[in-house]
């Protein structure tokens, strides 16, 4: 216990110490974070590279170990191998995050550095061997798949700890509470290899956050965030090795629980979208509560009190036995809250994904009876010959209730004596009973009954849908539906009114009007003949 508190104590003033000498350097030789988009919260140029302290700390403390010679060391011999995989792989992380600090790196090398990197662990020992689902079961990996999930374990973990790095104090905390849940599990599975980089990261980190905590005078870069994210990565990679296979899969998951996250929310987002899943936003979870209004300290306090809940809720799982009930029902539990809490972000892409569901699961019924009932309206419409029929199938489908008022304008406008004959034809039939000449259009109205006509044309609290009637030959008038701002969705899809309904109704006006231009053509004709 002496050697680790020995660790603790060399990383925490190593850090102390060095953090600040890093951060007159960055100074002195312009390496500094400029806010040249909306997506940083910072106002002024902030000096970066503040891994390399963390870094520096942590190998400090560990070079200290060959002059010591206790059952910790020898321990640590033993796994010379797993010392060896995750120092060198997290170190070769380090330097590609020290250059992309420097020079900067596109996105497409950062992943080709932490790809070589990952394979680097895997080729040394450090790899996922078996997967355990709650109530199912542990099944082991075949080699290649063990690959594939150790390189997508460590990368992603190692990316998600890189992105939540957006607010002074968050990532260096987050990293702090998932070091100490996997330094509590280690020293609980006796694993000394993850105790020992554990105890060593948890000094480091307490050290640079007394000068990353808000307000921020450095920062990690992506020397400090990728390199602590690998390294996190790559101790659950080895300490779950002599865990239960249930808590081996649970612990590292509820660990990392923020950044993974808020990665997920960051990658689906981005998904349903349509935007490229690595650019950059101001979408995170930690934007989306300042936006609130929320002060950063008060954010960051808040999200570490998330770090801390999700930490206790990893080590419940060391007393699960290997069984995985409790496992499963916490994460079950867990993954719940999570999506519930998802909706109070006021994610756009989360509301419209439930408008969605609810359209597809809770609305299908209602839209699919109402998109029949606009095909049997314009079916009908496609067979009528006369006002009465027209009427009779544009009131069947504005009885479905989406619309509260509606017109409808049929003629050819100034064609007065054309649009009376049309009128006069159909006298006496109830089903054209309202409608009159204007300006030679045939004007019908049709009211829903809780709103009356006056009320909708003089107000501004209803939104408008006009459909000219046009066909190939002319333009026979217009039909416009009315309805209320801030109302239930509409229970239809435009497409069947705008295409479908819209080219039968003009269809129908058409033949009306030329039935009777026909007849007065005829009757032409009849008296030319007859007064020969």
């Amino acid at each position: 216990m002496n050697t680790y508190l020995t660790l603790f104590l060399i990383s925490l003033f190593a850090s102390l110490f060095a953090t600040p000498v890093v951060r007159r350097l960055a100074q002195r030789f312009g390496w500094l974070d400029v806010p040249a988009d909306d997506r940083r919260v910072h106002a002024l140029p902030t000096p970066r590279l503040g891994g390399v302290a963390v870094f520096g700390s942590v190998m400090l403390a560990l070079l200290l170990l060959p002059f010591v010679d206790n059952l910790v060391t020898q321990q640590l011999a033993l796994q010379w191998q797993g010392v060896v995989a995750v120092l060198a792989s997290s170190t070769l992380v380090f330097l590609f995050g020290v250059f992309d600090d420097l020079s900067g790196a596109s996105a497409k090398w950062k992943f080709v550095a932490q790809g070589a990197a990952a394979v680097l662990l895997y080729a040394l020992g450090g790899r996922v061997e078996a997967v355990t689902v709650p109530f199912v079961g542990s099944f082991a990996l075949p080699p290649v798949l063990s690959f594939g999930v150790t390189l997508v374990w460590v990368v992603g973990i190692s990316n998600a700890f890189n992105l939540i790095d957006g607010l002074d104090g968050l990532a260096a905390g987050a990293s702090l509470f998932a070091a100490l849940v996997m330094l509590g599990v280690s020293l609980v599975n006796g694993h000394t290899l993850v105790t020992v980089l554990s105890i060593a990261l948890v000094g480091a980190l307490i050290g640079f956050l007394r000068y990353n905590f808000n307000p921020a005078s450095i920062f990690l870069g992506d020397s400090g965030s990728l390199f602590i994210g690998f390294l996190l990565a790559a101790l659950s990679v080895t300490g779950t090795q002599k865990a239960s296979t249930v808590v081996a899969v649970a612990i590292p998951i509820m660990a990392f629980a923020l950044p993974v996250i808020d990665t997920g929310f960051a990658m689906t987002r981005r998904f349903i979208s349509g935007k490229p899943l690595f650019e950059g936003d101001r979408e995170h979870i930690h934007h989306k509560l300042l936006e609130r209004g929320w002060s950063q300290r008060r954010v960051a306090f808040v999200l570490y009190g998330v770090c801390a809940f999700f930490g206790l809720l990893a080590l419940l799982f060391t007393s699960d036995g290997g069984q995985g009930k409790l496992t499963g029902l916490i994460l079950l539990i867990t993954g719940a809250a999570i999506v519930l809490t998802a909706g109070r972000l006021r994610y756009h892409e989360v509301d419209e994904v439930r408008a969605g569901l609810r359209r597809n699961f809770g609305e299908r019924k209602i839209r699919t009876a109402n998109h029949v009932r606009v095909r049997r309206a314009s079916h009908s419409l496609s067979k009528a010959n006369t006002l009465g029929e027209v009427f009779t199938a544009v009131r069947d489908v504005l009885e479905l209730g989406e619309f509260v008022y509606a017109t409808v304008q049929l003629g050819r406008g100034g064609d007065l004596a054309t649009g009376e004959k049309v009128l006069a034809l159909e006298e006496g039939d109830r089903r054209v009973r309202g409608a009159e000449v204007r300006g030679g259009l045939i004007c019908w109205e049709w009211e829903r009954g809780d709103v009356e006509a006056a009320e909708v044309q003089s107000s501004h609290f209803f939104w408008t849908l006009r459909l000219p009637l046009s066909t190939d030959t002319a333009g026979w008038g217009y039909i416009h539906l009315y309805r209320e701002f801030g109302g239930d969705g509409l229970l239809m899809d435009v497409n069947y009114l705008s295409n479908l309904f819209q080219k039968e109704l003009a269809l129908a006006a058409e033949r009306v009007f030329k039935r009777v231009t026909t007849e007065d053509a005829n009757d032409s004709s009849l008296v030319v003949n007859l007064g020969r």
